[in-house]
């Protein structure tokens, strides 16, 4: 039985609250903190050459699909086109770890980065004739050796690794 009495409505009132103010602390807890001036650049703003490599992996991960399947031939001539634009776009940008390499070994680091893009232009320009002559295995290969390129150089030319 439930008395009306304004005891019973302030313990009542006040379990709500405490339920409540423990609901919005666990949120507040669990909430990371954003300063209100940086709200919209928390993300880093995306060099030059990490926006030609992100368009090149997103082409290749497309790629990667289309070229298992002879009938999409054409979609992976887009893809390989893709790649081919934004290695050639980039093969003319500092690579990001140049500002860490002393500055007597720079010239042969800018000068490996350049045969790096070169040799993955090659391949991917080996890839394309192969699409184009509809070589769909070789097709198949090249794009495992354009793929295999990027780790290695990872390695060598980012600060991720």
């Amino acid at each position: 039985m439930v008395s009306k009495s304004p005891v019973w409505f302030l313990l009542a009132s006040a379990l709500t609250a405490g339920l409540l103010l423990q609901l919005t602390s666990v949120r507040a807890a669990t909430t990371p903190l954003q300063d209100p001036d940086t709200e919209d650049t928390e993300e880093h703003e995306e060099t030059p050459m990490e926006k030609q490599m992100e368009r090149v992996e997103d082409a290749m991960r497309s790629l990667r699909r289309s070229v298992r399947k002879p009938e999409s031939r054409a979609d992976s001539l887009a893809h390989v086109q893709e790649c081919q634009e934004g290695l050639l776009l980039a093969k003319e940008l500092e690579p990001m770890m140049l500002a860490r390499i002393p500055e007597a070994e720079k010239a042969t680091f800018k000068r490996d980065f350049r045969l790096g893009m070169v040799e993955a232009l090659e391949t991917y320009l080996e890839l394309e004739r192969a699409l184009l002559e509809e070589r769909d295995d070789d097709a198949k290969d090249l794009y495992k050796k354009a793929a295999g390129l990027e780790d290695p150089a990872h390695e060598i030319f980012t600060e991720d690794g």
